[in-house]
């Protein structure tokens, strides 16, 4: 992109004329749009158009003409929404520069110009909602004095904190909202006005317009010391009110942390007592939301003042808080806690090195040294029998904070630490508490408690580390999976307390192994019992190498190294090919033989089968557990020891051979999981011996020698690879090259690899199955990002070529590289996509979309041509689902311009023979409409008429229209869709339509708020069109009169869809006796499904006298013999309903059995059931029962809403409390419903030696109410 002499085309910009710039208004060239010189990425945004502005602001005698402002206005316009963040910017600088040149050429004194002010009038009435519309009203308002009376309209200001839900705008919106209100500070009812929205807005009910106001308004406020003034002063002034619903509770905590860090003339002295009241706060820590619990902890806990002492009142709140937090079950909560305990430690760090400087009695820090010691009992007395997962890691990691992280204690000041270590040490009996966290079935607690034993406050004197060993020699040689695991990290922690042992225990190791490899390879069978598996030695001997250090292996090389050599690496290669049959030939999920099947169907043998068919799954999974050590192993020597002498060449050679085997010829997932992580290591270890080009490594393979073989391999007609399971291993084998390939190789190894899998085409099915698993692997791989983008286009054609191929199973690879294609395109998802439009941020423009990749846009027109010779439709879902991701660019219309597929796929729409592919095919002509296009299509099928069309037509016609309803909101538009819906409904032309079409024909007249006539209504009664009654029945919810009752009377089907209908409506309710009495006949002379709605619709039903409005005793003696044989679901809304209608009607058995049910809809069932009964007054025993299991489920949305329910029990003071102190209250007040805890929980020693452990139902419920001592604290608090 040179001109004369290679000169840069922005080489004459530095002129003093204007005459260079001419071009910019002729018909623009592709070379504007790239690069220039070294320092203009982009000649037009970066070199021409600031060089004008900048020309033109320097020399005062050039000034731009209007005609030229509008051009340059015009381009902002038309690009301050481009998909590019960058383009964006640029064109608001853009705009900036051009009206403060334009204000330079005005009169100083003298009245704005017109064009300025259309500008103004242009912006504020701009449809555009984009964020650099707003960006430039800012700008404009800024720079020009008279637009601010546009601005101070109090509609646009309402419109401005509405937008705060918007997170796209909501940093401009912010802006805008602070520039207003310093512009008119001294206008008293424009701050009031302000005043009053930001008050609807911290209490709005939208929780994004609540989290913009505080992440984002506020602190834009307290940029501008005016502005924070005022804030702060406003905000003191909304802390009163109620505060029992979590949002009254959420403002106040919020405003009290904003003022808290926004003081200003009293040196940041201020606690948080000091701007909201205490017992708010005590309200909010003991709530029963954890956010609002969250909040109000982190208000405790900051203070702009790191040294700013804490008070003992403080001090117990927050020990209060701790104790019945420390079961959060939720790590994101848990983080936060852990982060305002830190801040806390650093406070009382600092508060107290500054006391112990300034010689102060050293009495003062007591409460500080008394605090820490409590909460470290607190941990202790969490690490328990029983305590569940959530308890147990939350108090590891506290004691991590304590002891291990640097915040009692800092390089440089470590004075309060010293002072109070010897307090703080822990006791011999609480280090064995942690000691037997090595043993806990989560191997997070085992790596917190292990970090925890290796440091010097964890040590225990005179410990039996001999008994230790054998004990934990016991569980290395028990068959239990969680022992191996847990033997792994004693050996740990033994070898880090002995390392002088290491060496006895390595050998210890390889003789066992070898004694039960010679076990194994005499009998397979015999690695799935008890005294032949090896998975667990081979675990332990990980542990040996993890802990084996280059300097030892080297001092000690006669040993170490050959025994690695020599014994382990033979010894592990044995092992692979002993399993191998077994591994490489199943999948994970196990495994039953043919032989044995019949076995299954003989009742009277059950017991053997069964026997038989645990060992199978026995052998299945210690065969594959055995493969996965082995793989680690070989992970730990190539990262420790490959390209060092510990390892020879043979060896390293022999591990490639291996990585080589199991990703070619094992089928086991994982098997292939567990062998890619070291064969990546690998990768990188040979692809730096290549490049270092060292002799000593040059009868190791090179990855990309590694590659060019399996390629050959596809290619090869007698294909051996395995092409289930998505190519197995395969496709892991070469993404493990490719993305370790050194960045100075320029991707010459992925560029061979894609060209050679994309010309699969038009080989054998198989290999074109691998090829299709590669690009799908490739292109699912976020490592290799960027690099793959330009071959899209032909892994697109490749997929369109393979849909039309007779092989099922490369019609299903193709399937999937698309779904992967359409990610790597456009993004991945937000939210789970529930129609059949994307979201908004996985669309693109058709501009953008094809400027990426251009061949596409002629190669959609291939796939409707096509599609004409095929008589399979796979390729056409593929190309509408990719149009329903395009949307038309509205400035670069007449390039790839979508128009060119209305026809072909409207053609297409009305040929389409299945359901699925019309609606998909209405949508995707939706998506790439214009209004011209979509008014094209409404008089082209008006002119003709639907008397015209088959009834398939009539069925596309009806979804195209469905379609544009929704999505065209112009009158014209609709005026059209109406004038051709009307005269359908005025000829009943429909009454010749099918069941469908006139239920579909309904549809669209109910989202078009048709106005039915009762006439109207019988019309579609009468017929004999079933479909129509669903529809119908959503209409009448809402317009329930006399004539519509007398309708639903006369029409049983219709009634029962209403019931339907009525139950799943969230407005309408069933209040009225004449409906009520039609439910109850109907609920007597109906099936299961009609009777579920019926009972929804009672239990939702607010009518002041239901059981009266019946005779009651005839409906619950018919509800109690229903109950009997109804299916599931509604017994228990038929046992909801009786307690309804009678309190006292409740059956302990039943509400016990749903709220331990697994299924959680059952489970709010149970908690509904709460509710009514707890309405009658305090609950007895038997309820109380049931309270405590709910308070302990697994589902922290029932334990909330079982707190609140239960909460005045304890205190009418206070709305809301946590539910682990209801928990305590409960079993304190009640002890012997403990038993019924313990009894559904089922705890116990499980010592059967077993291969599988056992799953809990309930992973948070716990036997006993741990530190349940802290009750009467509480209790103390609250009071």
């Amino acid at each position: 992109m040179t001109i004369d002499c290679e000169k840069p085309k922005c080489y004459d910009l530095s002129t003093t004329s204007v005459s260079c710039f001419s071009f910019l208004f002729r018909k623009p060239t592709k070379d504007w749009f790239g690069k220039c010189c070294a320092g203009h990425d982009c000649f037009l945004l970066d070199a021409c158009i600031p060089a004008i502005l900048h020309l033109s602001q320097r020399e005062e005698e050039l000034v731009l003409r209007e005609c030229d402002e509008d051009r340059l206005f015009d381009f902002v316009c038309k690009f301050w929404d481009y998909v590019s963040e960058a383009v964006c910017y640029d064109c608001i600088n853009i705009f900036e520069s051009l009206m403060r040149l334009h204000l330079a050429k005005c009169p100083s004194n003298g009245p704005l110009s017109s064009w300025a002010r259309n500008i103004g009038k242009f912006l504020a009435n701009s449809p555009s909602s984009c964020r650099g519309r707003y960006r430039c009203i800012l700008v404009y308002n800024k720079i020009m004095v008279s637009f601010s009376e546009d601005l101070t309209d109090k509609l646009l200001c309402e419109e401005l904190y509405s937008l705060l839900s918007n997170p796209t705008l909501v940093a401009v919106v912010s802006e805008l909202i602070a520039f207003d209100i310093i512009r008119n500070y001294g206008k008293s009812d424009r701050l009031l006005l302000h005043s009053n929205l930001l008050r609807a807005s911290l209490h709005s009910p939208m929780k994004a317009i609540r989290t913009a106001v505080r992440d984002r308004l506020l602190p834009e406020f307290s940029k501008n010391s005016l502005l924070l003034d005022w804030v702060v002063e406003n905000l003191k002034t909304f802390q009163s009110g109620d505060v029992n619903s979590t949002v009254s509770l959420e403002v106040p905590l919020y405003i009290a942390k904003f003022c808290l860090f926004h003081q200003k003339g009293n040196g940041n002295v201020l606690e948080w007592t000091s701007f909201i009241d205490e017992s708010v706060v005590i309200s909010a820590l003991l709530n029963a939301t954890a956010q609002i619990r969250v909040m109000a902890w982190n208000l405790i806990c900051d203070h702009p003042k790191l040294a700013a002492p804490i008070s003992n009142r403080q001090l117990e709140l927050c020990k209060c808080f701790l104790a019945t937090n420390m079961a959060e079950q939720s790590p994101a909560i848990r983080l936060s806690i852990l982060s305002g305990l830190k801040k806390i430690l650093i406070r009382i760090r600092e508060n107290g090195r500054n006391i112990l400087r300034n010689g102060t009695d050293e009495f003062t820090l007591e409460p500080y040294v008394n605090f820490i010691c409590s909460l470290r009992d607190l941990c202790f007395e969490n690490l328990v029998e029983y305590a569940n997962f959530s308890r147990r890691i939350m108090a590891l990691q506290m004691l991590e904070y304590l002891f291990l992280e640097n915040y009692l204690v800092s390089d440089d000041n470590d004075l309060f630490f010293k002072f109070s270590t010897s307090k703080l040490r822990p006791t011999e009996t609480q280090i064995l508490r942690i000691l037997r966290c090595l043993d806990d079935s989560y191997e997070l607690c085992q790596i917190s408690a292990l970090r925890l034993l290796s440091s010097s406050f964890f040590e225990i004197h005179n410990f039996d580390f001999a008994s230790y060993l054998v004990e934990m020699k016991k569980q290395m040689f028990s068959i239990r999976s969680l022992f191996t695991l847990t033997s792994g990290y004693r050996l740990r922690f033994y070898l880090k307390k002995n390392p002088d042992n290491l060496k006895e225990v390595f050998y210890y190791l390889l003789n066992m192994c070898k004694d039960r490899v010679k076990l194994i390879s005499e009998d397979l069978l015999m690695i799935a019992t008890n005294h032949g598996f090896v998975y667990s030695l081979l675990s332990a001997v990980c542990v040996v190498l993890e802990l084996l250090d280059l300097r030892s292996v080297l001092t000690n090389s006669d040993s170490y190294a050959a025994s690695i050599n020599q014994d382990l690496l033979p010894m592990c290669f044995e092992i692979s090919e002993l399993v191998a049959p077994v591994v490489n030939s199943m999948s994970p999920e196990g495994f039953v033989p043919n032989d044995h099947i019949k076995v299954f169907a003989d009742v009277k043998n059950f017991e053997k089968s069964k026997e038989n068919t645990d060992f199978h799954q026995a052998l299945l999974a210690s065969c594959w557990r055995s493969h996965k050590y082995v793989s680690a192993i070989f992970y730990i020597i190539i990262k420790k020891w490959l390209g060092s002498p510990v390892l020879s060449s043979e060896a390293a050679l022999l591990i490639c051979n291996y990585y080589w085997r199991q990703l070619t010829e094992c089928k086991h997932c994982g098997a292939i999981e567990t062998a890619i992580e070291g064969f990546e290591a690998l990768c990188a270890k040979l692809w730096s011996f290549a490049l270092a080009d060292c002799p000593e490594f040059k009868d190791l393979p090179c990855p990309d020698a590694w590659v060019k073989q399996i390629l050959d391999l596809i290619d090869d007609e007698k294909n051996v690879l395995c092409a289930t399971r998505r190519s197995a291993g395969l496709p892991h084998l070469i993404i493990a090259v490719l993305v370790k390939e050194p960045i100075t190789n320029d991707a010459q190894c992925l560029k061979r690899t894609m060209i050679a899998v994309l010309e699969t085409e038009r080989k054998s099915y198989e290999t074109q199955v691998h090829g299709l698993n590669i690009i799908r692997a490739v292109f699912l791989n976020s490592r290799l990002s960027e690099l793959v983008l330009c071959y899209v286009e032909p892994a697109i054609n490749f997929c369109f070529a393979s849909f039309g191929s007779n092989s099922w199973a490369v019609r299903s690879a193709a399937s999937q590289l698309f779904v992967a294609l359409i990610t790597r395109m456009f993004g991945i998802p937000r939210s789970t996509q529930l129609s059949l439009h994307p979201h908004e941020k996985n669309r693109m423009s058709s501009f953008e979309f094809f400027t990426r990749f251009p061949s596409l846009y002629d190669s959609l027109h291939r796939q409707f041509h096509e599609n004409e010779k095929s008589v399979s439709h796979l390729r056409m879902f593929a190309v509408l689902i990719l149009l329903t991701h395009l949307f038309p660019s509205p400035r670069h219309r007449e390039i790839y311009s979508l128009s060119t597929y209305v026809l072909p796929l409207f053609k297409f729409l009305l040929s389409c023979r299945a359901m699925r592919l019309r609606e998909l095919s209405a949508a995707a002509l939706t998506s790439i409409c214009e209004i011209q296009d979509a008014d094209f299509l409404l008089k082209w099928v008006s002119r003709v008429g639907l008397t015209a069309y088959t009834q398939n037509e009539i069925c596309s016609i009806i979804f195209m229209l469905m379609e544009f309803t929704d999505t065209f909101n112009e009158c014209e538009l609709r005026n059209s869709i109406q004038s051709l819906v009307g005269r359908v409904e005025s000829d009943k032309q429909f009454q010749r339509w099918c069941d469908y079409n006139r239920f579909l024909f309904l549809k669209l007249l109910l989202k078009m708020r048709y106005r039915f006539t009762v006439s109207s209504i019988e019309e579609f009664i009468l017929s004999d069109a079933v479909l129509v009654f669903r529809p119908l029945a959503k209409w009448i919810c809402n317009e329930i009169s006399c004539n519509i009752k007398n309708l639903l009377m006369r029409s049983k089907p219709l009634r029962f869809e209403f019931w339907r209908a009525l139950s799943k409506s969230t407005i309408a309710k069933l209040d009225d006796t004449k409906l009520i009495q039609l439910a109850v006949c109907d609920f007597r002379n109906s099936g299961s499904f009609v009777q579920r709605h019926i009972l929804t619709l009672f239990l939702n039903s607010t009518a002041p006298n239901l059981s009266q409005l019946f005779d009651i005793f005839s409906v619950k003696h018919f509800l109690h013999e229903l109950s009997e044989m109804s299916r599931q679901s509604n017994r228990h809304l038929i046992n909801l309903l009786l307690i309804k209608l009678d309190q006292k009607d409740w059956r302990f058995k039943w509400l016990y059995n749903s709220a331990i049910d697994e299924d959680q809809k059952v489970q709010y069932i149970a908690v509904r059931a709460l509710e009514l009964l707890l309405k009658k007054g305090h609950p007895d025993v038997q309820l109380c029962k049931v309270i405590v299991l709910l308070l302990k489920n697994e589902n922290e949305v029932i334990r909330e809403k079982v707190a609140e329910l239960c909460s005045h029990v304890v205190n009418r003071k206070i709305a809301s409390l946590n539910p682990e102190i209801l928990f305590w209250w409960f079993v304190k007040r009640y002890p012997n419903i403990e038993e019924i805890v313990i009894q559904y929980s089922k705890f116990g020693s499980n010592e059967r030696t077993h291969l599988f452990d056992a799953c809990v139902s309930n992973p948070y419920i716990e036997a006993t109410s741990i530190c349940s001592e802290y009750l009467s604290n509480v209790l103390q608090l609250i009071s």
